[in-house]
């Protein structure tokens, strides 16, 4: 069963070659093993994204994607995924398979609808890399490390772990507008600290300090980091951007994008 690709052709070009500008040759050598990384249009995400895939090891042949839910609501403890077996991508299909694991139920509309999942796959459809999908938007207490310690034997050789977030949203548009003037800044200092306390590993931490801000895709940031932290993996603050640095939007309505990266210590 193909999970058919929604936004192709709109929030990122529809042929292969148009793709390839974007996301590159496919070859990379690197020891990037997980990351959160932003799902907004490729015109915008783009660059940030591939900073991460460009240092992917060379063996990486599988991603599971973890993305908050835009469209449907997502109980509490729980973790969506999907029985599609391909997903389409510009460069042709590639194999999708089930995430399993005991926190997850199934939900194939809701995988199918998602953006934040969707801006990756023109990046795995170029290294041919299999796929496994998850949504997840609301955690209890403890969730963030039982979960990544339920998605620890799934992490194989070859496999990364992506969350999926765009960082701070700001503006009337998102009803969120607590700074003056300087909010471009102040919003800037915000994401760095949310980026720098995932970094380290503070997952739970971090969920409970910025659930209530607009970062959309911090129930999921902070499985990853916490998965990354129980695998002893050594994070750090990658390239950043706001949606201001491509034209988009105004000084009091724009989207921040941040990026961090774990790689294996000994490396």
């Amino acid at each position: 069963m193909l999970r058919r690709a929604g936004f192709r052709g709109s929030w990122y070009p529809y042929g292969p070659a148009e793709n390839e500008e974007i996301v590159g040759s496919g070859r990379s050598h690197g020891n990037a093993i997980a990351a959160v990384l932003p799902h907004a249009g490729l015109m915008y995400s783009g660059s940030l994204i591939r900073s991460f895939f460009d240092q992917l090891p060379q063996n990486a042949d599988r991603a599971i994607l973890l993305s908050p839910s835009h469209y449907f609501r997502i109980p509490p403890g729980k973790i969506v995924t999907s029985s599609f077996t391909e997903a389409e991508t510009p460069f042709g299909p590639i194999p999708a398979r089930r995430l399993d694991a005991d926190c997850c139920i199934e939900a194939n509309e809701a995988i199918a609808a998602e953006h934040g999942l969707e801006m990756f796959l023109p990046f795995l459809g170029r290294r041919g890399m299999e796929v496994s999908f998850g949504i997840v938007s609301q955690l209890d207490e403890g969730d963030a490390k039982r979960f990544a310690a339920g998605l620890l034997p799934l992490l194989a050789p070859g496999t990364v772990l992506i969350a999926s977030s765009d960082f701070t949203h700001y503006g009337r548009r998102f009803g969120y507008a607590p700074y003056g003037q300087d909010a471009k800044q102040r919003v800037l200092e915000h994401d760095a600290e949310a980026a720098g306390m995932l970094a380290e590993g503070r997952g739970e931490e971090a969920y409970r300090r910025f659930r209530s801000s607009t970062i959309c895709g911090i129930a999921p940031a902070a499985i990853v980091a916490e998965a990354s932290s129980q695998l002893g993996l050594e994070g750090e603050e990658g390239p950043h951007a706001t949606s201001l640095d491509e034209g988009g939007g105004s000084d009091g309505d724009f989207v921040s994008y941040r990026t961090v990266i774990w790689r294996k210590a000994d490396d």
